[in-house]
Order: structure tokens, then sequence, then C-alpha cells
């Protein structure tokens, strides 16, 4: 892997991977959803979907007749913390592909009527999303954890924030977020550092370093308790349970890592073999950490009927009350630092999936991390050190536990969750 920082600020990552004639290329903006407020929600996702809408030099039609010439994929995505977009092709068809993403991302024309259908396009995704209760339920759990500020607000905005966007001020926003200086320029694949160096270097002589933007985190303050939201329309029960965790910079990390593991993350963990195999209260049923700069959240999730609703959160409090008093066996560690260990080797099989490493190897930790110091860091974990956290681990009273489906408050009577 190598990185140069240019004059006008741009880092650039590159990572040689010549055994396919391929490769990944994208442009990552350190700024997300988490730096918005409730007037301006939805910004980030407004201006990633403006930036395919025509650029100085490509129509909307160039842009995507060109996408499907060059045989790959190009695509974006709005997160929290970034705004990444990327495209994928093989390598005779590098250059094509390095002038078409650059100009899109720099050069967008916020043409006045694509940007009014697109705030339609964009209502009419959330609709979507409101209508999926997986979505719904996450989004509803962040709003009640974090409140108003940046990181509880919905990635896609809502109906009344994105119709209240303005396109001078949108305008204003992309001309401010999308500097050199505030962006990364990451490549793996058939490609040389130097081959890139050469492009970027030509495409931004003029550009001069700029200020250099801080992912906010606002909402780093984690509300918990019980919320319940009531849809009769769906048969089930969708029920996130949320503690305050670690940011994915701690050096914890991948101790809560293997914890996860053992708890919920795998058909053989804890809550999948008490919770569906044992007793049968749930068909989906999993836990995960949610880890972002400064905060992180360890979410238990599941979808139930509604009459075992109860005997799934005694089922869980149960569990974790063992886990926290007995602690893990060797047997469970050896398992799961085989499992991660795996996962992560897999996951990075492909080149987007190596771009995307090198990315967030730079933006949380400002340098690379090698897959070998990784496999050696989870190598290292002892029994000890997961039952250090499990005594300090949150209890029920300390998470918020929320509920979306056909429930109601009066459907929760033998459930004591502060206990």
């Amino acid at each position: 892997m190598k990185k140069t920082v240019l004059k006008s600020g741009l880092t650039v990552l590159t990572e040689k991977y010549s055994q396919i004639p391929s490769f990944a290329l994208s442009y990552t903006v350190k700024s997300g959803s988490c730096n918005e407020t409730v007037s301006n929600n939805g910004l980030h996702h407004l201006i990633e979907h403006m930036l395919f809408k025509g650029s100085s030099k490509y129509s909307q039609r160039d842009i995507a007749d060109i996408s499907d010439r060059l045989g790959g994929r190009m695509n974006a995505f709005t997160s929290r913390e970034i705004t990444q977009y990327y495209i994928k092709s093989i390598d005779e068809k590098f250059s094509e592909s390095f002038d078409l993403l650059t100009d899109i991302v720099f050069n967008s024309n916020f043409d006045k009527t694509e940007f009014t259908k697109e705030k339609d396009v964009i209502s009419q995704e959330i609709k979507e999303g409101d209508d999926n209760p997986d979505s719904k339920a996450f989004e509803l759990f962040y709003r009640k954890v974090f409140g108003d500020s940046g990181v509880g607000l919905p990635i896609a905005g809502t109906l009344e924030s994105v119709s209240g966007l303005k396109r001078n001020f949108v305008d204003k926003k992309y001309r401010e977020l999308y500097i050199p200086s505030n962006i990364i320029l990451s490549c793996v694949g058939n490609i040389d550092h130097e081959e890139i160096l050469i492009l970027a270097e030509e495409k931004f002589a003029d550009s001069s370093p700029s200020h250099l933007l801080e992912i906010m985190n606002t909402g780093q303050s984690f509300n918990s308790g019980v919320s319940v939201h009531s849809n009769k329309s769906l048969k089930q029960v969708y029920s996130v349970i949320g503690f305050n965790s670690i940011p994915i910079t701690s050096s914890e990390r991948y101790k809560y890592m293997i914890l996860n593991d053992i708890l919920g993350a795998g058909m053989s963990s804890r809550l999948f073999q008490k919770i569906r195999e044992e007793k049968g209260l749930a068909y989906t049923i999993g836990s995960f950490i949610d880890s972002y700069k400064k905060f992180g959240v360890h979410m238990i999730y599941a979808i139930t009927d509604p009459g075992k609703t109860n005997d799934y959160i005694d089922a869980v409090k149960e569990e974790l009350k063992v886990l926290k008093k007995s602690g893990i066996n060797p047997e469970e560690l050896k398992k799961s630092k085989d499992h991660i260990k795996t996962s992560i080797i897999l996951s990075l099989e492909n080149n987007v999936s190596k771009m995307r490493f090198n990315v967030s190897g730079d933006i949380y930790f400002g340098e690379q991390r090698s897959l070998e110091n990784i496999i050696e860091e989870i190598n290292m974990v002892k029994i000890d050190d997961i039952n250090v956290i499990l005594n300090d681990y949150p209890d029920f009273s300390e998470a918020m536990t929320l509920f979306y489906g056909d429930i109601s408050k009066k459907d929760l009577p033998s459930v004591n969750l502060n206990k």
C-alpha cells in the first residue's frame, strides 16, 4: 500500500493487486449525515444523488452510457461519517474511468430541473424505507438514543427536511465539502501508484490545500430507556436492544468483537442457540457492534411474534446474566477467533473490499493496518480479557430497548426492563 498527499491536499492511497486485470477506484469525502442538523437533514445524501445528474463535462445520460460501456459498475453511498463514490472496471479502462469519476465528483452542475426531480426521487426512497420494518426499526432506535444530533437523524433525511432543501444552499455546501483536502482518492488493482499520481496532479494542479474538516459525531450522549412504536399493519415485532459501546479506534475493539461473536454473531452463538434453536422464540436473532470514530453501540436485534415478545426479552436478559456471571470458556474463545479471522480474510478477497479497508485505515487510524497485525492482535486476546469486559458491561437499565410492530405498551406487562 502506498500513500501520497498532493500539494492540493488530496490524499492518494493505492495498492497494487495484479492477479486480476481490474481495479476499484473511489473518492471518499470525510463527511456524512452526522454533520447535519434537523433543518438540513438529508444534505449529504442529496448531494450524492445529484452528482450523477450531470457535470461540467457529462450529461446525466452521458454518465449512465459511459458507465455501462466501461463494463463494470459505478455507484455511491452516504453513511453517517463518510460519502463514497466508486467505480470498478478492467485496467484498460482506467484512464477513462478516472476522468468520469473525477468530473462527476468535483464538477457537478446541479441542474435546476434535475434537482427538483431528485428531491422527489429521494422522497420516494424515504417512503420505501418507512415501509421496510427492518430499516424503520433502526431509524427509530438511533433517533431515540441520540435525539436530534446528526447521529440520531436518518441518513436520507425526512420528507420535511428534504423538501426544505434549496438548490443554492445545497450547491454551496457541496463546494465547501468537496475539496481535495477533505477527500481520499483510493485505488486497488492492476494499477501503478505513479500512474495515478500523474493523473491526479494534472486534475488538481490549480487546487490549493484548504481547511480540514473534522467528523463531528455530536451524538456521543447515549439515551437509555424503553420505546414502543405500534404499527398494527405489521404481523411481527421488531426489537432492538442497544448498549453504549466502544468507538472503532478503541484498543479493545477485538476483545469486544470476540465477545459479540460469542453472544450473537453466528449460528453457534449463545443467543442463536438459546433463542432460536432451544426456545423457538424467533427466526431472526443476532447481535453486532456498530462503531464510529468517537462512539459505538452494541445491539441485539430480533423479530418475534407479538405473543412471544415478553418471553424473548426474559430469555435475552437471562442469557446476558449467565454470560456476565460465568464468563466465556476456552472452546468459545478459540471458535470465535477462528470465525472472526476467517471472516476478515474472506472479506478482503476482492479489490472493492480492499479499497474500502485501506480508506477506513487512513480515516480512523491514520495508518494502514496489515492483515498480519490484525490476526496477531486477535490471537493475543485471552479469556480474562473478555471476562474483565463482562464485569463492567452495562445492565438492561442502561440500555435502549425499542419495539416496533404489532405491539403496544400494554402488551408488555410481564417485562420489567429495568432489572
